[in-house]
């Protein structure tokens, strides 16, 4: 009898715990609201706002702002962009997109608010004479915890740039 007992009522706590654990997922801890979800997109060229634009291209030698939404990120945490640009440097036929890849031709990191100068002053992309470039924006989360560093990618923006 105890048995049965013991029995029954781990089968109601079981099936109380799978009944309320789903309803409880993806609530946040106290505030009651939702976390916007990470984004970046271009906000300016020289300036002006990219909103009208669907698809804005800017051109090397431009200034750039990002619009970002940075979402939930730890204390420990502060934002980052990364921008990057590549072009097919080694003559392959592909352009390889790897930070460390041999195609990178202009790399710059900086705080949300920063104007990004699209090709700097001495990049890659500027002593090859411009072009057209395959470029990306990464709002980034960075920190350090226990004496390791982390670098979380949050959103990404691709782009087309011409030179």
């Amino acid at each position: 009898m105890k048995s049965q007992i013991a029995l029954t009522f781990a089968l109601v706590v079981g099936g109380l715990t799978l009944t309320v654990a789903p309803a409880l997922a993806g609530k946040s801890g106290g505030s009651g609201g939702s976390t916007p979800t990470p984004s970046i997109s271009i906000a300016s060229i020289n300036g002006t706002s990219a909103a009208s634009t669907k698809n804005p291209v800017p051109n090397l030698g431009d200034n750039l702002s990002f619009a970002t939404v940075v979402g939930s990120i730890a204390g420990w945490e502060y934002p980052m962009v990364a921008v990057s640009c590549y072009q097919d440097v080694n003559g392959d036929g592909v352009i390889d997109t790897n930070l460390l890849g041999p195609d990178v031709v202009y790399t710059w990191l900086d705080k949300p608010d920063a104007q990004f100068l699209l090709g700097a002053y001495s990049s890659i992309w500027t002593q090859r004479g411009g072009g057209p470039a395959e470029c990306r924006a990464d709002l980034d989360a960075y920190g350090w915890k226990g004496g390791k560093e982390s670098i979380r990618v949050l959103a990404s923006d691709a782009f087309d740039a011409t030179g």
